[in-house]
């Protein structure tokens, strides 16, 4: 696997949680995060914010895990919708986390991401994840 260009980076937000379930496999919850973002590469000036809905699961001890589903938008009004699935740990008292995105769209100024595959890297700036960076990478396979 190689990553490829820079698409996008900035940072993010949590929003509201809920804990969906708790059991020896660990804490299943529900949640939201918010980010803005700015374009680089080929998404050069393609400014965006995106707000996403994801369902993970925490174990006592170990990886995390989480998909999830969302809406970009540009700040030229285009939109386009993504889906992910996210792995997440504790590294030195705070969140890292390594995902992939696709996205889907119908507005020409993005039809090129319908053929991205993208990884995503969101480094936490607490430990609660209230503030975190993200950067979204293309994967060239």
């Amino acid at each position: 696997m190689v990553l490829g260009e820079k698409l996008w980076e900035g940072k993010g937000k949590s929003g509201a949680s809920f804990i969906k379930s708790v059991g020896i496999e660990g804490i299943v919850t529900e949640y939201s995060w918010m980010a803005q973002l700015k374009g680089s590469g080929c998404a050069e000036g393609v400014d965006c914010n995106i707000s996403v809905t994801a369902k993970g699961i925490t174990p006592p001890k170990g990886v995390g895990a989480a998909k999830d589903q969302g809406i970009l938008t540009t700040t030229t009004g285009e939109i386009a919708i993504l889906k992910g699935f996210d792995l997440a740990k504790m590294v030195e008292g705070k969140g890292v986390s390594v995902g992939l995105l696709s996205f889907m769209t119908l507005a020409e100024k993005l039809d090129w991401i319908n053929d991205v595959i993208a990884v995503v890297t969101f480094e936490a700036l607490d430990a609660m994840w209230q503030d975190f960076n993200v950067v979204i990478y293309e994967w060239n396979i």
